[in-house]
């Protein structure tokens, strides 16, 4: 694990990070996390640190993360290496090298970090070994839900930035704290942002809501697409996909009319509807006669989800 102190080294720690990545000496996922998950992934309540409205204030979040192993720092690398001890010993030799070319960059002893940290989850993770305290920081509000937000770019730090300054400006708007994490894959890198609010509060779930909407928008008009997404933004998300007239969700649904013409096999899943069921408007967040209906859906999905809305 690496820490770096500063914001502005995210784009130097992708340009270092990437070719690591595609020559596999940065295995299984190559992860930059922000300092506040730190905060989070202990399993406490937002409540414990601030109790105010809007976002958890910034200089709340450094003081508690400062109290934890990774201290002072805004990025936080956690990786894999795999292999027998000489070609493990190879390969953090050469990670070490490209990290800490970058200033103030840290790296942190594994023997120095409690066994209760988030580290060792992710170590267990990593290791085939399956664990809940990845998803501690759903205790970050009560009732706690989540949803994604997970736009593929590649691995520049133009894109990076891009990305997540969209992030940052939306999570202000509607007053959301921000955990975004780069995950750097071979050939792509993945924006994975969870958004946690409370099931239970109308108004929070209207926000994370309104924040993934227009977020899913601005990164479409950038040229970003997601890999994944509720079901609720399946058909915003299907539409960024655009290209030439429409040409892949006609593929689509050519293909869904061939194989099931009765629109049986679940209708509208990942934005496909069959025949039958096309211009009726179903689709949600496109204007459709749902439209209107969005906030009950907020408000009630699993209604929603059961047909009765």
């Amino acid at each position: 694990m690496y820490t770096f102190e500063k914001e502005e080294d995210l784009p130097l720690l992708i340009d270092i990070i990437r070719p690591l990545r595609i020559a596999n000496i940065l295995e299984n996922v190559a992860q930059l996390k922000y300092y506040i998950q730190e905060v989070a992934a202990l399993g406490n309540p937002r409540s414990n640190y601030y109790t105010g409205k809007g976002q958890t204030p910034e200089d709340v979040l450094r003081r508690e993360a400062e109290k934890l192993p990774c201290g002072k720092c805004t990025w936080i690398y956690y990786g894999t290496a795999y292999g027998p001890a000489h070609i493990r010993k190879h390969k953090l030799e050469l990670i070490h090298r490209e990290f800490m070319s970058i200033p103030n960059a840290k790296k942190i002893d594994p023997d120095t970090i409690p066994k209760s940290h988030y580290f060792w989850a992710r170590d267990r993770i990593s290791s085939g070994t399956p664990d809940l305290q990845e998803i501690d920081w759903l205790n970050w509000v009560p009732n706690g839900g989540h949803c994604f937000f997970s736009p593929i770019s590649p691995t520049n730090g133009s894109d990076a930035q891009k990305l997540l300054a969209i992030a940052r400006q939306r999570h202000a708007q509607f007053g959301i704290d921000l955990f975004p994490a780069f995950c750097i894959g071979l050939r792509e890198m993945h924006l994975i942002i969870n958004i946690v609010y409370d099931r239970s509060d109308s108004s929070s779930k209207r926000a994370a809501y309104g924040c993934m909407r227009a977020m899913i928008g601005d990164a479409a008009k950038e040229g970003y697409g997601e890999y994944r997404t509720h079901l609720v933004f399946q058909d915003q998300v299907a539409q960024t996909y655009g290209w030439n007239d429409g040409a892949l969700m006609k593929f689509n649904e050519r293909i869904k009319d061939a194989l099931d013409p009765n629109g049986i096999l679940a209708p509208g899943r990942c934005g496909i509807w069959p025949k039958s069921f096309r211009d009726r408007g179903l689709q949600l967040g496109l204007g459709g006669r749902n439209k209107s209906s969005e906030e009950r859906i907020v408000a009630e999905p699993g209604r929603y989800l059961a047909g009765k809305l």
